[in-house]
């Protein structure tokens, strides 16, 4: 009998239909499971509902700043430790974005081929840091 093992989710937080759609192809094809939010508000609830290991956040929402939910994110406990990859059209963005807690910042358009390297890195990162302990050689 095959293990089932509880597949990865990423959440993307982003409102263009169309690029929405694309990044939830490429999830789907990495063997990821995509959760999807248009707003600021909703990806907030689906944050705290799915607990994602992953969040794609457009910083330019329609009913709040993207920044805005990254802080309140940072401050529920449930969520606080998720990275957040931040994407924008505007590279002034990026400073803003990465001090105030996002992990990355990519700048619209964003190629694929980028954006999975980094999906990939976090992903990998969390599923491999959390059970390997190192033990001490000496004593």
């Amino acid at each position: 009998m095959v293990s089932q093992r509880k597949k990865k989710v990423v959440l993307i937080v982003e409102k263009q239909p169309n690029f929405t759609q694309l990044l939830v192809k490429q999830v789907m094809f990495a063997g990821l499971t995509p959760i999807v939010a248009v707003t600021s508000e909703g990806g907030l609830r689906k944050a705290i509902e799915y607990h994602p290991d992953l969040i794609l956040l457009e910083l330019d929402l329609t009913d709040m700043d993207g920044l805005e939910l990254v802080s309140l994110l940072k401050e529920k406990p449930r969520v606080e430790k998720i990275p957040i990859v931040a994407m924008s059209t505007f590279s002034y963005m990026k400073f803003a974005a990465l001090y105030g807690g996002c992990e990355e910042f990519l700048k619209k358009p964003v190629r694929m081929i980028d954006l999975m390297a980094h999906v990939r890195r976090f992903i990998h990162k969390i599923e491999i840091s959390e059970p390997k302990r190192l033990k001490s050689r000496t004593g």
